[in-house]
């Protein structure tokens, strides 16, 4: 409990009143300092009776379900059973699920009635999150104190990997090429071009020939299945912040939408979760099954406080793909304790399938080696970064002679990367 304005004014009044009593000479003024004592006595006992029957009650408005890393809408509602209005405080606890929301919030709830305090809310991590208590405080019907209570929203959210959303058109070349929406069975035109000596009759697009004023060729492309399969580090690397979300969160975000657009294509799409050991599988399938099983296996996944071993999931992967695929590593790329194993990992993967390591390059150190020095440890600082730039191209560059596609961009640019990269190696068929 804490006393409000209105209390530290019958304190005073009462202070006031019982030096006046003692400086005057009038014995009946010796009392009158009793008068606003009683009366804060009497008023904070009221309060707290008042209070301890709980007429205040909140509750959490919000979906069921929050996506990672999108803000989501939602409310606090706080209900009020008495016939006086009530003014609450509170901070908003959120679960370690969701970026913590810190300032103080102040909402006043109508008699018998509710109110309701919008705010966003920002998933951070996946999985099941209980909301905690809420810690606040309600000012008395009087005004006389702030009384301490604890409010339980009594809310469980699932945190799920994002979603692609509006669908996402596959990219051709630029001279022409005409994607379909729905990728079918049989061949499909890749795009025109200029007719070069030797090219069959058959394939000229006379149409086009007859706009253009020159031959033009038709080229197709034959509808491929591919299996392809996404290992995620969970290692204790992937707790490295990589914008709003740490990198496990940006991966399994990539992973989830990437799927989607490997469904879309009716190719058949898998999931290896890997630390210091396999932690989960889901075996390459195709369609909406292969989408929901590998969503669901995301929204359990969690930082493993362990060194990742890519070793071991590569050897998962080999005993899971019958035939030649392609492999997505989601992994660390800087740090030079993996560099070795990742090597041997895809070693042990290429042959026969094409591995594709992918991770997350942060700007920050390029800015510190290239950093004007201000103080004498900074040109330390700047030696060391520039060091760690060319250890971690060094190993980039011993990744690409072993026939690798190493895709290494900032966080909010990897998702970009790696589709683009899918799309070329499909669309040139190198899978």
């Amino acid at each position: 409990m804490h006393l409000a304005r209105r209390a530290y004014l019958l304190v005073l009044l009462t202070a006031v009143l019982a030096i006046a009593g003692i400086w005057s000479s009038d014995a009946a003024m010796l009392g009158w300092w009793r008068l606003p004592a009683l009366l804060l006595l009497v008023g904070l006992a009221w309060e707290g009776v008042f209070l301890r029957r709980r007429p205040i009650s909140a509750r959490l408005d919000t979906a069921s379900r929050a996506l990672l890393g999108r803000e989501q809408p939602a409310a606090f509602v706080f209900s009020n059973d008495s016939a006086r209005s009530i003014a609450i405080e509170y901070a908003p606890a959120t679960p370690a699920g969701f970026e913590p929301l810190p300032e103080l919030r102040r909402v006043r709830v109508p008699a018998r009635g509710s109110a309701r305090d919008v705010l966003g809310l920002l998933p951070v991590r996946l999985g099941a999150q209980t909301w905690p208590p809420i810690p606040a405080r309600v000012c008395g019907p009087l005004s006389f104190a702030w009384w301490s209570l604890v409010l339980q929203p009594g809310l469980q959210l699932t945190v799920a990997p994002d979603a692609r959303g509006a669908q996402r058109r596959l990219q051709g070349l630029r001279s022409g090429a005409r994607p379909r929406a729905l990728p079918g069975a049989g061949t499909e035109l890749h795009q025109l071009r200029a007719y070069v000596r030797g090219d069959p009759l058959g394939s000229i697009d006379w149409k086009a020939t007859a706009r253009a004023g020159a031959l033009v060729t038709r080229e197709f492309s034959e509808d491929q299945h591919l299996d392809v399969l996404i290992a995620i580090d969970a290692g204790r690397l992937s707790r490295i912040r990589a914008g709003a979300l740490d990198r496990l969160g940006l991966y399994a975000n990539l992973a989830a939408r990437l799927a989607e657009l490997i469904v879309q294509l009716d190719d058949r799409v898998g999931l290896v979760i890997y630390a210091d050991r396999v932690l989960a599988r889901c075996a390459p399938a195709r369609g909406l099954p292969a989408l929901i099983a590998l969503r669901r296996t995301l929204e359990q996944l969690s930082v493993q406080p362990a060194e990742s071993d890519p070793t071991a999931a590569a050897i998962s992967v080999r005993r899971m793909l019958r035939h030649r695929g392609l492999v997505l590593l989601l992994t660390d790329l800087d740090d030079a304790i993996l560099a070795s194993q990742l090597v041997r990992a895809v070693r042990l993967l290429a042959p026969p399938h094409l591995v594709v390591v992918a991770g997350v390059h942060s700007g920050e150190v390029a800015a510190l080696s290239q950093r004007v020095a201000q103080q004498w440890p900074d040109p330390w600082i700047a030696l060391a970064a520039s060091e760690h730039e060319a250890r971690a191209e060094g190993q980039r560059l011993l990744l690409r002679r072993l026939g690798a596609p190493v895709v290494s961009a900032p966080a909010q640019l990897l998702e970009q990367a790696v589709v683009g990269t899918y799309e070329t190696l499909r669309r040139t068929r190198q899978v």
